[in-house]
């Protein structure tokens, strides 16, 4: 059994630190960064999978869990596969030269943004559940190899005076309804009684 190598740092950001070949301009601005460091063993996708629960239910976005673990688990398990020790029971000579395997959540105003940093070099195949899950999706090049990241958009949703989320109005088109018949009061009254006599 290995154990998985760990450190976790949260920093509330002001800059960014943009990677010098990737220098854009109007980029927005994550309001929290958070990253955790792991050696690429069989360990790594459930302590990435500890580390992005923690970091959700400490920014309050618990409803990013699901999708989030999902779109984590795989990024994290490529990584292992193609660059660390996957075993579950590796020999002490598979661990000579262990990867590293770089898991960072930035919190935008509109999205979570999962990155994870390996030393591959090849551009990643997401599976469909993947891209179907991931608002957008991408990798870009590093000196030590490649980072893949993907974005879970923020659900959007007034709140009522009580903390509720109000309930979206229907885009359905309203159904014309044909004013109540009459309704005779003296016949419901009869009726009423006939039914108490029984």
């Amino acid at each position: 059994m290995t154990a998985t190598a760990a450190h976790s740092n949260t920093e509330y950001v002001t800059t960014v630190t943009v990677p010098a070949e990737r220098v854009m301009t109007n980029t927005p601005r994550p309001r929290v960064v958070s990253s955790l460091t792991l050696a690429a063993t069989s360990t790594a996708v459930h302590v990435g999978l500890l580390f992005l629960n923690y970091t959700l239910i400490k920014w309050d976005h618990q409803e990013l869990a699901l999708n989030g673990e999902t779109l984590l688990s795989e990024m994290v398990m490529q990584a292992v596969k193609l660059t660390g020790v996957p075993d579950p029971s590796p020999r002490w000579v598979d661990l000579d030269d262990l990867a590293l395997v770089c898991v960072r959540l930035m919190l935008f105003d509109h999205a979570v943004v999962i990155e994870v940093a390996d030393r591959h070099r090849e551009p990643p195949n997401p599976s469909e559940d993947f891209r179907w899950l991931s608002k957008r999706w991408n990798f870009y090049p590093t000196q030590a190899g490649r980072v893949v990241w993907c974005e879970l958009e923020l659900p959007h949703f007034e709140l009522t005076e009580r903390g509720l989320p109000k309930r979206p109005a229907s885009r359905a088109p309203r159904i014309q309804r044909s004013p109540p018949p009459h309704v005779d009061e003296e016949l419901l009254r009869s009726v009423r009684k006939g039914l108490k006599n029984l």
